[in-house]
């Protein structure tokens, strides 16, 4: 048989991976093709993805290339994982058969400093594949270096990639943003099932929250949730980072103010003197440490809407007012005026954030209780923009 190997750390695996592994099997002819997902690579840094979640991806991302199968030798054995060491044992597996290594463009033209690389071209034939698409002089050089200087059996072969990496899908992950043409289907609903990557599973948060949260205030964060879904779409903004922000943005909610300080002296949360005197807006910071801390979202955009639901602050970015109008109309909001406010974030945010600040100072003034400096210096900005 012609044995083929594809390797790499498939965190996760993306349709990149996919297209290179089929363009791989068919060039080289091969019957068999090991998908090896590694074990802790020389080259690189551990991830925080579990092997399990990784092979398991790997079976979603590959199974239905056709003679492929994911072998998980790297991840069972232990210590670094060098290639001679794989193809050694695959010999004994198979040792009347020819074997055929994949490698990237990237990979080929460092190929020289890999472990034992002669003993490497003793064992099996390379196959490469350009990972840029204008990088074929330079990879046939490599080549033809590593056949006069090695013995080596290097083919490379003409491949148009996809521009995707598995750390461009992390990132896009962890930013809130859509992911879902990067990797196949069943990735990307595995992905977000088991919450990888800082991804956000939306049932998982609203399960979260429920245990959390009395009833009443639950409903609430699905209010707001599905209002600022509703703006987004409206208004521009992204949908997922509204709905996450909306669900996440009380999940702290549940707490008193003593125990709210407490939580910000027991995390580091820097409080000062204005927010001690007004201490219903604490909620907000402990809820962005939650979020980023135990839940791990980092985007920028989903902390700062949470971190200012409750005060405001000057210059608030398209998501920020989204969810601060959203936390005043959501749909379980029953005050006097609320249909009005909801007309006139229908017709415009803007004036929906100005009228509705408005509202809510005159509100904490009559309650007797301090405004926020971030509340009084939005006030002010909103001001001083419409002059």
């Amino acid at each position: 048989m012609k044995i083929g190997v594809f390797g790499g750390t498939f965190d996760p695996p993306h349709n990149g991976h996919v297209a290179a592994l089929e363009v791989f099997a068919e060039k080289c002819g091969l019957d068999r093709v090991f998908v090896i997902p590694t074990g802790t690579p020389p080259h690189k840094a551990a991830g925080n993805t579990s092997d399990t979640d990784r092979l398991e991806m790997a079976r979603l991302a590959f199974g239905h290339v056709k003679n492929a199968e994911v072998c998980d030798y790297e991840v069972k054995k232990c210590g670094k994982s060098y290639s001679v060491e794989t193809l050694e044992w695959l010999k004994t597996q198979y040792p009347n058969d020819s074997i055929t290594l994949y490698t990237g463009s990237d990979m080929l033209l460092s190929f020289h400093k890999w472990y034992k690389v002669e003993r490497i071209f003793q064992l099996c034939s390379v196959a490469a594949f350009s990972r840029t698409g204008d990088d074929r002089a330079a990879l046939d050089e490599q080549a033809k270096m590593l056949r006069e200087k090695f013995g080596g059996n290097v083919s490379v072969y003409d491949f148009e990639p996809l521009a995707i990496s598995s750390t461009s899908v992390r990132n896009s992950i962890n930013g809130g943003l859509d992911f879902s043409a990067l990797v196949p289907e069943s990735v990307a609903e595995y992905i977000r099932f088991n919450g990888l990557y800082g991804c956000i599973n939306i049932e998982n948060a609203k399960e979260l929250l429920r245990s959390r949260l009395p009833a009443k205030r639950f409903e609430h964060c699905l209010g707001v949730a599905k209002t600022a879904v509703y703006l987004a779409e409206k208004y521009g903004a992204d949908k997922r980072k509204a709905e996450i922000a909306g669900l996440l943005h009380d999940v702290t909610k549940n707490l008193s103010n003593s125990e709210q300080i407490d939580f910000c002296t027991e995390n580091d949360v820097p409080l000062d003197e204005n927010d001690l005197a007004s201490p219903q807006v604490i909620h907000a910071k402990t809820a962005e440490f939650f979020v980023r801390d135990t839940l791990k979202i980092t985007d920028d955009e989903i902390l700062s809407a949470i971190r200012y639901h409750t005060t405001g602050h000057a210059g608030m970015s398209l998501l920020d007012k989204i969810i601060y109008v959203s936390d005043f109309i959501e749909p379980n909001r029953d005050y006097s005026d609320v249909d009005h406010y909801r007309a006139l974030a229908d017709n415009d945010l803007d004036n929906a954030l100005f009228e509705g600040l408005k509202w809510i100072i005159c509100n904490t003034i009559t309650k007797n209780i301090a405004i926020h400096p971030d509340t009084i210096e939005m006030y002010n900005y909103i001001i001083n923009e419409r002059t």
